[in-house]
């Protein structure tokens, strides 16, 4: 098949002039000229297949870069060129920043013109088959995935970091994972992953009531390694637009698709962050063991409750940042919390943790006692089994192995939340340690079944 092109021209001279050139071109097919960016947009959702887009700088209405980034948010999969008559570096700077393909001159040859679109329209078509191999890749049996909730206590415990490799190692023992930053206004999973994607949950929001597998598949990004990954927006105010309803919707239609969706919700509570918790089988709060996370923790728990978005007994804590020499050890913290904590720690060794967060690839962390770790921990919350029938496990049904059954949230599974949680902010957190008095407080290390797997290093992230 030839490669289909749409142009944008602003005046019938130019217009006539790049349909003689598309006539003696035997390996493209110019399917329409439009003279507006409107005309255009519409044009680009009508012709099947179409691989590049032609845009002249002198188009309007709109500023030229203003259409070609409206353009590339919504069809990714399009190669782009501007039809240029200066070709410096600012031009072609500002066409990368918008979403170009790349910049062609207004008076290329036939020759030129040939070899720029058989290339840009190959890169469109391989990543359409890579976006339609991953929407097939989803499984769509019926049976209903897991939903597990990550949130931190406050800043810098490592929620990110624990979300990543619990999702790497599901992965790696052949679960569908998709991986949700639901951190909006500070997601950094880019940077964790070392990927570069235009589309974000943001994406997603206007379609929250029909989202259909084909979205899913433009959206997410498949990352080489296993888990799929659907970021937050790169624009932090973005995140406001991710309320409640479409966070239920966007999660849902996820949890069909998927077996297992870890959501990344930051150490910021929002109305999306509160939404995921509810929906959540299982919800972990990551905690280090001082007193300032301590209290976060308990601040965050206490507002899920006073909310009747989770109770506290149906919530885990993970504690990060492990070491026998710290003063607070996990059994003691669990009295202080007055929830249950995961046996599993991650041990204290961000210098292990260095190569893979500075060169944004998980699996360069080669750490035995870190790798031990983060599979102990997966295979404790259950992430290496597969959901067994439609009904999947559940609210309340995701047993932590070794560990009690959560009691049920307050929501029935798959029900639209009726209740309006976009008042949370106003809540007050409660500093609340049962009466226990931290200072010079010392757990006995290693005891209750705790594994420490302690290198005595820093952890962050």
């Amino acid at each position: 098949m030839n490669f289909r092109v749409l142009a944008g021209m602003p005046t019938s001279e130019t217009e006539m002039v790049l349909a003689a050139r598309f006539e003696e071109l035997g390996t493209c097919d110019l399917v329409a000229i439009r003279n507006t960016g409107t005309a255009l947009h519409d044009a680009a959702g009508e012709f099947p297949e179409l691989d590049v887009i032609l845009i002249h700088e002198d188009m309007g209405p709109a500023p030229v870069l203003e259409t070609v980034r409206d353009l590339s948010h919504r069809h990714p999969q399009l190669a782009i060129l501007l039809v240029s008559s200066v070709m410096d570096p600012n031009t072609f700077t500002g066409a990368m920043e918008a979403g170009a393909r790349g910049v062609l001159s207004a008076d290329a040859g036939i020759g030129e013109l040939e070899t720029r679109i058989a290339k840009a329209a190959e890169w469109s078509r391989t990543l359409r088959r890579h976006l339609e191999s991953a929407s097939h890749e989803l499984p769509a049996s019926g049976v209903r995935g897991r939903i597990l909730t990550i949130s931190g206590a406050k800043g810098g415990v490592g929620t990110t970091t624990c979300a990543v490799h619990l999702a790497m190692a599901a992965a790696r023992r052949d679960r569908v994972v998709c991986l949700v930053d639901l951190d909006l206004q500070a997601g950094d999973l880019p940077a964790f992953l070392d990927l570069q994607h235009r589309r974000s949950i943001t994406d997603l929001v206007e379609s929250a009531d029909d989202i259909s597998p084909g979205m899913l598949a433009e959206t997410l990004y498949v990352d080489p390694r296993g888990p799929h990954v659907l970021l937050a927006p790169e624009h932090g105010e973005r995140g406001e637009d991710v309320n409640a309803r479409a966070t239920r919707r966007i999660l849902s239609a996820l949890r069909s698709r998927y077996e297992l969706v870890i959501v990344d919700c930051g150490s910021t509570m929002n109305e999306a962050t509160a939404m995921a918790v509810e929906l959540a089988d299982s919800a972990v709060v990551t905690v280090t063991p001082d007193v300032p996370a301590m209290r976060g923790a308990q601040r965050l728990m206490a507002m899920w409750e006073r909310l009747q978005i989770r109770t506290q007994d149906n919530v885990h804590s993970l504690v990060t940042r492990h070491s026998r020499k710290n003063e607070i050890q996990p059994d003691f913290l669990q009295q202080l919390l007055g929830t249950k904590v995961l046996r599993t720690p991650v041990p204290a060794a961000y210098r292990a943790l260095e190569p893979g967060e500075n060169n944004g690839d998980p699996t360069k962390v080669t750490d035995e006692g870190l790798r031990k770790a983060f599979a102990r921990l997966a295979a404790e919350l259950d992430l290496f089994t597969a959901p067994t029938g439609p009904g999947g496990s559940g609210k309340g049904g995701f047993t932590p192995s070794g560990g009690a059954t959560p009691a049920p949230g307050p929501a029935a599974d798959g029900a639209p939340s009726t209740r309006d949680v976009s008042g949370f902010l106003n809540a007050s957190g409660h500093n609340v340690f049962n009466g226990h008095t931290v200072t010079g407080a010392r757990g006995p290390g290693g005891s209750g079944g705790w594994d420490p797997g302690s290198t005595g290093r820093g952890f962050g992230g």
